[in-house]
């Protein structure tokens, strides 16, 4: 789940004043010059051929999407199989604990500030005294060992995607001031097969989860519709749950609203100038409602609620305008 902002206390009304006032007029920070975005896939240990075709399948789609419809040279995408005879084509190798470390350490040590790296697992997990891994071919990986292993990389923007079982604690291992890390659950117990990924993929390589549409998918977009997704999937069927998908980004969700695997421009609705400008419109006002968030615990609530009224207004006129261009309206 996306972790909610603890509610703050109060302060003198002029220094409350100041603080609304700077994140209310805040101008939105130049976004950083995109440099490259790699993909990282890895499949793990299936345990039996349904669930390796299902991984193979979601692994290949992604690859698709990445290549075509978020147009990442193929070159940065790198797809790890349990059985890397099956494709030859699109996977680059094995999923060992070998393989993926040469793969992952050669990209945490050269990625620059304007770079991006993106993890997505497809794997069962397990919880044993000696902490949570995931099962691959040969020796696993803990998530102490994936969190080593990323360590150098705290200049490029990070996600870190495990939609297995017995996720949930790489979260905590591995989030940092530049890390999105998304899981398929919210405790290590959680230890059935998990149906979080078939719904993420289709979110990114589809446009089924682009509610603002802007021609996109946010990863905030893809985890709130895959979240939903399994959601009904238990309670249409009055079963227990037994995974609940959880985001962890160290900003209410603010990073992975603004993370996007295509850029500007990639889809129908973003390449229309005037959409383009109310993107931008709209990029501006979620700026100084990140800002106005970051200052929540230094004011009252409701002063905390009366600043983000009009600012929540206006962004829903702009996704408003935004969906009736997607829809066909002219300009």
């Amino acid at each position: 789940m996306v972790a909610a902002a603890t509610a703050g206390v109060g302060v003198r009304v002029s220094t409350l004043a100041v603080i609304v006032a700077a994140a209310l007029a805040a101008p939105a920070v130049p976004a950083r010059a995109q440099g490259a975005t790699h993909l990282v896939i890895i499949t793990g240990v299936s345990g039996e051929p349904r669930i390796a075709e299902a991984w193979q399948g979601q692994a290949l789609a992604l690859w698709t999407a990445a290549t075509t419809r978020f147009g990442i040279p193929a070159a940065q995408v790198t797809v790890l199989a349990e059985d890397s005879t099956k494709d030859r084509v699109h996977v680059a190798g094995r999923s060992t604990r070998a393989t993926i470390e040469r793969v992952l350490g050669a990209l945490a040590a050269k990625l620059t500030a304007d770079d991006r790296l993106v993890v997505v697992l497809f794997a069962h997990g397990s919880s044993l005294g000696d902490g949570v891994k995931v099962n691959l071919p040969g020796p696993d990986m803990s998530a102490d060992d994936f969190k080593k292993l990323l360590a150098p990389a705290t200049a490029p923007m990070v996600a870190f995607i495990h939609t297995g079982s017995a996720s949930a604690d790489f979260a905590p291992a591995l989030m940092g001031p530049r890390r999105i890390v998304i899981t398929a659950t919210k405790t290590a117990r959680e230890q059935n097969e998990t149906l979080f990924p078939g719904y993420f993929v289709q979110a990114l390589t589809t446009d089924v989860a682009d509610t603002d549409k802007d021609g996109r998918t946010s990863l905030l977009e893809a985890f709130a519709y895959a979240t939903h997704e399994v959601e009904r999937v238990f309670s249409q069927g009055n079963r227990l749950p037994t995974e609940h998908p959880q985001l962890a980004d160290g900003s209410d969700g603010g990073r992975a609203r603004s993370f996007y695997l295509t850029q500007a421009g990639g889809g129908s609705v973003a390449a229309n100038p005037v959409a383009a400008t109310l993107l931008r419109e709209r990029a501006e006002v979620q700026a100084r409602v990140d800002a106005l968030r970051a200052k929540k615990t230094d004011m009252s609530e409701d002063a905390y609620q009366r600043a983000l009224e009009p600012l929540m207004i206006e962004l829903a006129e702009k996704s408003r305008a935004l969906r009736a261009l997607g829809a066909g309206g002219k300009p």
